[in-house]
Parts: C-alpha cells; structure tokens; sequence
C-alpha cells in the first residue's frame, strides 16, 4: 500500500510547478535532512523549490546544501504543492495558526495538495498523500526508499542530507531504533559519497562554551523522582544569563545515561511556553503516550511536548 503513494507522490510532482517544502518547529537534523534532500532532487528535474520552517536552523546544520535558504514565511496562493516532511502531527510546523483551514488535520481542500512524509507514531495522517511509516528510523530513511523506488540517482550531497538524518535519529547510530536495514541504507549513502567527517563535526564535535555551561545548569538541577525518573530544568533565567534555547536539547541524552532510572525528562521554558523532552532506554515505556498527554508526541523511546506555561504553573 505504502508504495502506491509513492507513485501518488511522484504523480503530483510531475503536475506541479512550484513546489513548498515544510519542516517541523526547531528543526532538527532529520527535518533539515529530508527538506534539503528534496530540494536537490525537485530542482534536478526543473521545479521551482521553497524550503520553509517557522524557526530558522542553527548555525551545526551548515554543511547541508540549501539550509540557508529556508525561509519563515510561507505563501500558499503561490504553491502548487507541499510536502511536509517529519511532522509528527498537523501542528508540529506551527504554520497551522496562520493557515488554519489549509493545514489542519481535517483538510478536505485539494489546494494546494497536500503530502505528509514522516515516521512518528504520533502522525495524524493529515495529508491528502500519507507516507507515514512508524517502523522506519528517520524521515530520511523514508525518502531513501522513495528514491530508489522512483529511480532517482542519489548525488553525492543528497547522501550527505539523507544520512545526516538517519544519524540524528538513530543518536549516532546508538539508539536501539539502529537495526540491520539502517546500516545497509547508511553504507549505500556512503557509496553515493555522503560527507560525513564533516558532518559529525558539525553535529557532534561542535560546542560552545556557553550550549556547556547551559548544559552544566540542567546536571547541577538533575534530580530523580519518587516515581524513578530523572527531570531537570532550564529556566528563562538560566537562558538570559547563560546561551540561547536552541542550545538545550542535547542535555537530554546525557541525563538519559542514568542507570536504573524508567527515562528521563527536560523541561525548558521557552518564553510563553514550556518544552519537555523525553528518554527512555527502556523498550516497556512508551514515552510518546506520555507526550500525547501534554498534546505532543514522538516515538516509544524518545518523544516530546509543548504546553503554555500557564497551565505548566498550575500542575
């Protein structure tokens, strides 16, 4: 079933002109991955392309073609199709608020058509094409199968996009979601000549002083609760003083290091809202369960949330 909306997806390229490419609120390197991978490919065979986020990437994701392209702006009068790719529901691009009746789970509207490629389990199919398959470690894993189904040639700098997305999601190939078939496809990458010394550079050998020391916040807050979990806290303050919210998120997977905890949880304030982060190593948690609560989502071992900070001070 999956790959007749392979066929649907390349039916509606064909058709289409121009061409919006839609990633998820602070993107990461599978969203940014898999928006810089279709671009290449959509240029390729003469399509005009936008690659469009509400939040602009950070300065690691330079080494992807194109990332400096993204635009916080979208117009749908000038769109003949999106692809909205690693969403893991309507509203993870936060573009819904602005075009409510286009971008919404219930959208019955054919313009402009609307393709929804992503891997979370949290996915409400809000797309009139769905390519959402759960089992697949990233989004980019995705678009790899949809290239070779579709017979495209991948390039060199499309390898470097689809692999630096599996390397996201798989945390450097050491999360259990690190099974046979993402070695094969990351080896295949490799073939193609995907950049990865520079990548990981970028991605994982990279930090300021001040992403540590907002890092050393969250450990010296770390504590362990009396339901087994370990939960920390960055503050407004703490990033007023100290570095920028964008430098949080990889705290979560040190304090996910704890052994004998159930997971493990970061919370940050983020103006009028409260991000939560969620870990687990354990495989009878589902941590995107959790997040469903507080209105987010993700997968069984690592999942996230947003909730406005009015309602996080009266929990």
């Amino acid at each position: 079933m999956i790959r007749e909306e392979y066929e649907n997806l390349w039916n509606e390229v064909k058709n289409a002109q121009k061409i919006l490419v839609i990633g998820h609120r602070k993107p990461d390197g599978d969203a940014l991955g898999a928006m810089c991978a279709i671009k290449i490919w959509l240029k390729s065979i003469g399509k005009e392309v936008k690659l469009a986020c509400v939040d602009k990437p950070t300065r690691k994701y330079s080494f992807l073609p194109f990332v400096d392209e993204i635009e916080t702006k979208i117009n749908l009068n000038e769109t003949d199709l999106v692809i909205i790719v690693d969403c893991g529901a309507h509203y993870m691009t936060d573009f819904h608020e602005i075009h409510p009746k286009i971008l919404s789970f219930n959208n019955t509207e054919k313009k402009p058509f609307i393709v929804n490629i992503d891997h979370h389990s949290s996915n409400d199919n809000f797309g009139h094409i769905n390519i959402v398959d759960q089992k697949s470690a990233s989004t980019t894993m995705i678009l790899y199968e949809i290239f070779k189904y579709l017979d495209v040639v991948i390039s060199p700098d499309m390898a470097t996009c689809l692999i630096a997305g599996i390397y996201n999601d798989t945390g450097s190939f050491m999360h259990s979601n690190t099974s046979y078939e993402v070695y094969a496809v990351a080896g295949d990458l490799l073939r193609s000549g995907a950049k990865v010394s520079g990548m990981i550079k970028s991605l994982f050998r990279t930090n300021t002083v001040s992403t540590l020391k907002l890092w050393g916040r969250a450990f010296e807050k770390a504590q362990i609760s009396d339901e087994n979990y370990i939960y920390s806290v960055v503050t407004e303050d703490d990033l007023q003083k100290i570095g920028q919210s964008d430098q949080v998120s990889g705290a979560i997977d040190y304090l996910n290091m704890v052994p004998d905890v159930n997971f493990s949880l970061l919370l940050q304030e983020d103006r009028s809202h409260v991000k939560g982060s969620l870990r687990t190593r354990r495989d009878d948690i589902d941590l995107s369960e959790i997040a469903k609560k507080y209105g987010g989502g993700g997968h069984p071992k690592a999942a996230g949330f947003s909730m406005d900070k009015d309602r996080y001070l009266k929990m």
